[in-house]
């Protein structure tokens, strides 16, 4: 079961995700709830998550993909979570491929050594 201050922060994410992308009529959001490994830090995350997006949109014919990593700023929050934007469900599919090979594996598997995420969810935004 979800704690309800996590529930509270989805909201408020999805919610910015909504606001984030106004010159888009529908993204894709790919939300994950993590936590760190003992010994590792949040920088140590924002660090290989710019990777990420640099080669997640190296890796992806029109790029466009975008991360922000959420931490509380009031309230408690066990760990972290990413928001994962895309333009499409096709540059989505491409990320997933594009991390069973090569450099998106290893990029995988230096998250591993920092993080862990329970479980993520994806959703189709429209902008209103």
């Amino acid at each position: 079961m979800m704690k309800p201050h996590f529930v509270k922060a989805l909201s408020l994410i999805i919610a910015l995700g909504f606001s984030l992308h106004t010159y888009a009529d529908t993204r894709i959001e790919q939300v994950w709830s993590c936590t760190l490994n003992e010994g590792k830090s949040i920088a140590d995350i924002k660090a290989l998550n710019s990777k990420w997006v640099i080669y997640a949109n190296k890796a992806v014919k029109g790029g466009d993909i975008q991360s922000y990593v959420v931490t509380a700023v009031v309230g408690e929050m066990d760990g972290f979570i990413f928001v994962d934007s895309f333009p499409s469900m096709e540059s989505w599919t491409a990320k997933e491929a594009a991390m069973a090979i090569g450099e998106g594996k290893e990029l995988v598997a230096a998250f591993n050594k920092i993080g862990k995420c329970q479980s993520n969810s994806l959703y189709s935004v429209e902008e209103s």
